[in-house]
């Protein structure tokens, strides 16, 4: 009989920790822990299976067909828009939709950066205020006969039993929160690591459903965008907190952290992004009309995003520094890795 062990954390000195992430295993042991369908209360199990989905949602989608595959699931569909990529799979037993988060390897980086930070609320058509950028990353692959809702539609309608769950991580979990939303057969969601997307309006379209919200110790994003009613910034928590704290025990509040009391700083950072934002896109621009022309065109353009991803790397691990938080702690690898070692020793 093989022991079931813990998994030692990612050193991020030794490993690149931004997904995606083609070596590591997926979905290990899952045949001793199988998925929970039917339970809406906070499951260790669920948790670490939706995890598991949210990070496997970063691969390339023929790879993460074959690792469904591997653990006996062979419905897969794959959704993708500008920058926005969603994940179905489903058997007879349940459906799952796990949202990409925002993936820094792509060519797309750019383009995500800019939904993560188009924080401008506007109205959601069920009720209140959401992030501007992540209902327009949404939108990308919602409607339409080819789109995200009457895909899921016809599989609610097809066997309307069938649990359906939505999940995601960092931009993914706020796509994930919009789209459950948007499905009220939905049974229930969970997030890893997602920024905040509504107000409390918003988040009243969430009440008596099974709503889980798991944050990482020292993860800046959950706390992001903030709550600033002068700047009509109205952004609030959603859904059941579940924390883990340094020690990997899973707790239900997080400690009181600095950032509230730092909106000045989280302002002027804001700036400078926007700042860095416009400069790259503009910069980018005469490249982009002679792309088609010239192989050496191209070639300098895919440096030039290896080095504004540099960049931006160095900038926000700058700004999450002056907070006390650790840019490393957001990556989806952390979340599954303790959430599996919670389990085990739960």
């Amino acid at each position: 009989m093989i022991k079931i062990k813990q998994k030692e954390l990612p050193n991020p000195k030794k490993r690149n920790l931004i997904p995606p992430d083609m070596d590591y295993l997926y979905f290990e042991n899952a045949e001793d822990f199988p998925l929970e369908p039917e339970n809406t209360e906070y499951s260790p199990v669920n948790a670490w299976w939706f995890a598991e989905c949210s990070f496997l949602a970063y691969t390339h989608p023929g790879f993460a067909r074959m690792a469904y595959k591997l653990i006996g699931i062979d419905n897969f569909k794959f959704f993708h828009g500008v920058g926005t990529e969603c994940m179905v799979i489903w058997t007879n037993q349940v459906v799952i939709t796990a949202f990409r988060g925002t993936e820094l390897k792509s060519s797309s980086v750019l383009h995500e950066i800019n939904t993560d930070l188009n924080t401008k609320p506007v109205p959601f058509e069920l009720g209140g205020r959401v992030h501007k950028g992540f209902l327009k990353g949404l939108e990308e692959i919602w409607g339409g006969s080819g789109g995200l809702k009457i895909f899921l539609q016809n599989l609610i309608d097809e066997n309307p039993d069938r649990p359906l769950w939505i999940t995601g991580h960092s931009l993914g979990g706020a796509l994930a929160a919009l789209s459950f939303a948007r499905i009220p057969e939905a049974k229930g969601l969970y997030l890893y690591g997602a920024p905040r997307v509504g107000d409390k309006d918003f988040l009243a379209l969430f009440e008596g459903r099974s709503v889980w919200r798991i944050e990482n110790a020292l993860d800046p994003v959950p706390l992001v965008p903030p709550d600033i009613p002068k700047l009509k910034f109205n952004f609030k928590d959603l859904g059941a907190l579940k924390f883990i704290n340094h020690e990997g025990e899973i707790r239900d509040r997080r400690p009181i952290f600095i950032l509230e009391d730092q909106k000045k700083k989280y302002l002027e950072a804001k700036t400078m992004i926007d700042s860095k934002i416009k400069e790259v896109n503009k910069s980018m621009v005469p490249a982009r009309l002679k792309r088609r022309h010239s192989k050496k065109v191209i070639k300098s353009i895919r440096k030039q995003l290896e080095i504004n991803k540099r960049e931006w790397k160095k900038h926000f691990d700058s700004f999450y520094k002056d907070f006390g938080l650790n840019a490393d702690n957001h990556q989806p690898i952390f979340y599954v890795t303790k959430l599996w070692n919670a389990l085990i020793k739960d």
